[in-house]
């Protein structure tokens, strides 16, 4: 009976540590009212001065079969965002997964607008801004960083690396993260990131630090993962090779929480969640990002 007491003694003890290791990270929802609304809203970027952002917005129903989703955009002046308002080159088809480079000039996205030759599919593409500052008309990016099946999540590194998601063929599960290194003026064939990261389940959406030695990503069907839909997991680059991925345990729910974003010093990141098994609609989180780093790069591991 003692060992049994003592036993239970610690399981509090620990449960008291794990509780407030959680509630040392704050997490709230990202200008209510304004960009988290009522309706769906996931996948922001913001520019490198924090003071532009493109976002994903749907009135349809989160993960319904035919939501249909466009970019929007608004910018901060003086401490306030304006409201959000279409970006110009969409709302005609769905278009979503918006990603800003780092000099501003080019927004990479994933859209289902025909182009070309090729059946309509989920493929990554980008718009680049004139000498005016007003964006182009968009160009699909080619054969074989897309592919007949789905893309997901474009991301770029400061190195100009190309990260993205795909259910392609020849993966390891129902989606896999790669990479197309940036060379000589042009993109490399993608690679797959390799097995440590991605399994026999699915990796979809993903965030790289500038560095590109860390990496956040949704991942589902683990047998880790708080929600039976999409959880968060982070990794890090340590001698060419990543770590075990991690749970961040502290951001997920029996929702979907997927579409990480990190601001470029790494002391805030951004998510899109649905909150609950039964949630209707996804909107932007903010939390500090610092406290997880240290805690999850303190306990990370080699496979």
């Amino acid at each position: 009976m003692g060992t049994i007491r003592w036993f239970k003694g610690i399981l509090v003890i620990m449960t008291f540590i794990w509780m407030g290791c959680r509630e040392q990270n704050t997490i709230a929802q990202f200008q209510p009212g304004l960009i988290s609304t009522e309706v769906v809203e996931y996948a922001c970027t913001f520019s490198t001065s924090g003071d532009e952002l493109y976002f994903a917005r749907s009135e349809q129903e989160w993960g319904s079969g035919t939501m249909k989703s466009a970019i929007y955009h608004a910018v901060k002046t003086s401490g306030q965002w304006s409201i959000p308002q279409l970006a110009p080159f969409s709302g005609e088809f769905d278009d979503s997964d918006p990603h800003l480079s780092k000099d501003g000039n080019t927004l990479y996205f994933v859209s289902d607008r025909p182009g070309g030759n090729r059946p309509a599919s989920a493929d990554i593409w980008k718009v680049k801004k004139d000498q005016n500052g007003a964006w182009g008309t968009p160009i699909v990016l080619p054969y074989p960083i897309n592919s007949e099946q789905r893309e997901y999540s474009p991301r770029t590194d400061d190195a100009g690396n190309l990260y993205f998601a795909s259910d392609r063929s020849g993966g390891y599960g129902q989606g896999d993260l790669y990479v197309a290194q940036w060379r000589d003026g042009d993109f490399s064939e993608p690679e797959n990131l390799g097995n440590v990261l991605n399994s026999e389940m699915g990796e979809w959406n993903l965030e790289v630090n500038g560095s590109g030695d860390l990496i956040i990503f949704e991942a589902s069907g683990r047998e880790e993962n708080v929600s039976s839909y999409g959880d968060l997991y982070i990794s890090f680059k340590e001698g060419g090779q990543w770590t075990v991925p991690q749970n961040l345990v502290e951001l997920n729910t029996s929702g979907s929480d997927l579409y990480p974003y990190l601001t470029p010093d790494e002391k805030q990141l951004f998510y899109a969640s649905s909150d609950s098994l039964q949630g209707k609609h996804t909107h932007i989180y903010v939390t500090d990002f610092e406290k997880l780093y240290r805690r999850y790069k303190r306990q990370s591991k080699m496979p």
